[in-house]
């Protein structure tokens, strides 16, 4: 059986240290490979069986925000990344989870005004029209190093999707596991480059 980890949100209160992942997504996951065993990645292990490394959303990146939860769940996609990177493994980060391999790369990352609990279309390179899609982030991603392809974009030139031009690296700055009914086209969009 092929496993599938998913690095969860962080969040600290008090004295306790919370692991949490939206029920959604693992519904999402469960639909796009129905044939994988999920595993929440908790503790920084060596995981053998794993074929698919998901970095999800919430927290912010250290650079952006130095809180506790932020600094512990920086530790945990640090070591996934590379472990992932490392061993060849497919790895998706979604939206926090994409700022991080943006960043990991040396992306430029930007402070986006007005791109917060919005819809708004996206382009891609590879096809022509656009696609809607959410956003529920502060900070977009501008510019990319080599390493990473840009495969999507809005038209203030914001990056929603990039991969990385030798490994199956993904990553989306929209959550596809944030609607009721999930759209087919994410669906096949991970498909295609997982």
């Amino acid at each position: 059986m092929k496993y599938i980890g998913i690095i969860p949100t962080i969040i600290v209160r008090r004295n306790s240290i919370y692991h949490i992942v939206d029920h959604n997504l693992i519904k999402f996951i469960k639909k796009c490979f129905p044939k994988h065993h999920l595993e929440i990645l908790i503790d920084r292990k060596e995981i053998k069986k794993i074929s698919l490394i998901i970095s999800t959303g919430g927290n912010s990146i250290v650079s952006i925000n130095k809180g506790r939860a932020n600094k512990i769940r920086k530790l945990m996609d640090d070591y996934y990344f590379t472990y992932a990177y490392k061993n060849n493994i497919s790895y998706l980060g979604i939206c926090h989870g994409a700022q991080h391999v943006a960043k990991y790369f040396k992306s430029q990352i930007i402070k986006k005004k007005n791109h917060t609990k919005k819809n708004h279309s996206i382009f891609f390179k590879s096809m022509s029209g656009s696609v809607k899609v959410n956003s529920y982030h502060d900070y977009s991603i501008k510019k990319l190093p080599k390493k990473l392809n840009t495969l999507a974009y809005t038209k203030d030139g914001s990056i929603e999707a990039f991969k990385h031009k030798n490994k199956k690296i993904l990553g989306v700055m929209w959550h596809p596991e944030r609607y009721k009914k999930f759209k087919k086209f994410d669906l096949n969009f991970l498909k295609k480059y997982l």
